[in-house]
């Protein structure tokens, strides 16, 4: 994935180096958002050599459309054959340039073309049909609906895509070679809204790495003709529901770079380029699509005011009581616990364990810092009738919560001063910390 930052909101998303601006446009280009660690790109399960004369489609689903009838090949597709070209963003020389591409497909939603560079080397048309079948007909098991592809799909949740966008009507997809400049992005510079997939990288292309970006970067079409303005952290946060939707769960290696380091900067507060966590992100949209469903993720994406705000106003929309910021702080308790019969858990896909910043016992004291909505676990190793003291020692508050687990039941307490806190017989006490800005705070146990 790769991030690409157009004029207003980021319309990529990934980890393959920092941004660029090609030949001075203004506009971003989707070449990556990465710090350390730098997750792979390549889906451990469809990594090594791969036979291109082979049909590697992951999608098991099948050979049926879900009617009986057969899958389609579509050599046969109105446009095969037909010549086109797209302004392509080359990771070595960070400018554009011309790419000659031929359409190989052509389905409801979607014109598929491949850069005639690659095309019976890397990309055939049987790897064609096996993301055109994802990317229409079928999905996962574990998504929204396995019986369409991932644009349906998007659609269905997020919005339907605009088509007065598209001169063919049609949502239309390069597979091309960007020498490392991002294994996929919407192209910020192109004079339509167009997606490139990079087909060098994504090997197999109907693997699944490649489909779930897909269902990312529709996304980004779809929300960008909606709120153009959008921040980042909104737009990728939904991108990466738009991934879980479709049942993938393939950017495990974002969330163990977050969950080992949930104390940074990951996103609201506006990090550095490249300090962005998709790991964060995916979490903050899985959350919101897992409580709020579709109609939360439609009233988001078509919310014109942006940011927090946006978030309030879409959470209105749809009648729910609670703001934006209160379902962040049962985020980092989900992130935690990940216990969905306890009710605070993702049902979409498993947490790996949270790092902790700290242990207390009573009569100790834990001084700390925050990163601008970072976020810090602390276990309390003692239970019984217990008093938290959580003093913010800086200019901005810290928000804090004291989370009880007994009998299968979750407890939670927000936190102040000399906070009175029932641990009797607890199997697990711990503390969630964060602030809006950069922050500092002393917790102690009593």
């Amino acid at each position: 994935m790769s991030v690409m930052v157009g004029l207003g909101p980021s319309t990529g998303c990934g980890d393959d180096g920092p941004a660029q601006d090609p030949e001075g446009s203004g506009v971003e280009a989707s070449t990556g958002t990465t710090g350390e660690p730098a997750p792979t790109t390549e889906d451990p399960s469809t990594s090594g050599e791969t036979d291109p004369s082979a049909d590697a489609s992951t999608t098991t689903a099948a050979d049926s459309t879900g009617d009986g009838g057969e899958l389609p090949d579509y050599a046969d597709s109105p446009c095969w054959g037909s010549p086109s070209s797209t302004l392509v963003y080359n990771g070595m020389t960070h400018a554009t340039e011309d790419t000659p591409a031929t359409c190989r497909a052509e389905g409801d939603r979607v014109l598929l073309h491949v850069a005639d560079s690659l095309w019976g080397s890397e990309v055939d048309q049987a790897a064609v049909n096996g993301l055109m079948h994802q990317l229409e007909l079928l999905s996962p098991a574990g998504s929204v609906d396995p019986e369409q592809g991932v644009v349906p799909n998007d659609e269905a949740v997020f919005g339907p895509l605009d088509e007065s966008m598209f001169p063919a009507g049609k949502l239309e997809i390069y597979v091309v070679n960007t020498n490392g400049g991002g294994d996929g992005y919407l192209c910020g510079w192109c004079s339509y809204p167009q997606l490139h997939l990079d087909g060098p990288l994504l090997q197999p292309l109907d693997g699944e790495f490649s489909v779930s970006i897909a269902a990312h970067e529709t996304y980004h079409v779809i929300h960008r003709a909606y709120d153009a303005n959008e921040t980042m952290w909104v737009d990728e946060s939904l991108a990466e529901a738009a991934m879980t939707v479709n049942g993938f769960f393939t950017d495990t290696d974002w969330l163990d770079s977050f969950v080992t380091d949930p104390d940074q900067n990951w996103g609201p507060g506006g990090p550095a380029l490249g300090g962005f966590n998709y790991g964060a992100a995916l979490l903050w949209g899985s959350f919101l699509w897992e409580r709020g469903g579709a109609p939360l993720m439609t009233a988001i994406t078509a919310e014109p005011t942006d940011d927090w705000a946006g978030l309030d106003a879409a959470l209105d929309a749809v009648g729910d009581d609670r703001d934006a910021f209160e379902l962040y702080l049962d985020m980092m308790v989900a992130m935690v616990l990940d216990d969905p019969a306890a009710g605070y858990g993702f049902t979409s896909f498993e947490v790996p364990p949270v790092a902790r910043a700290a242990e207390l016992m009573i009569g100790a004291t834990e001084a700390g810092t925050l990163a601008e909505y970072g976020i810090d676990v602390i276990d309390v190793v003692d239970t019984g009738m217990l008093t938290i003291d959580l003093v913010s020692t800086g200019a901005e508050p810290v928000v804090g919560q004291a989370v009880v687990v007994s009998g299968g039941a979750v407890q939670v307490v927000p936190l102040g001063a000399a906070t009175p806190v029932d641990a009797e017989g607890a199997e697990a006490v711990f503390v969630t910390l964060t602030a809006r800005d950069v922050a500092s705070y002393e917790l102690s146990v009593d």
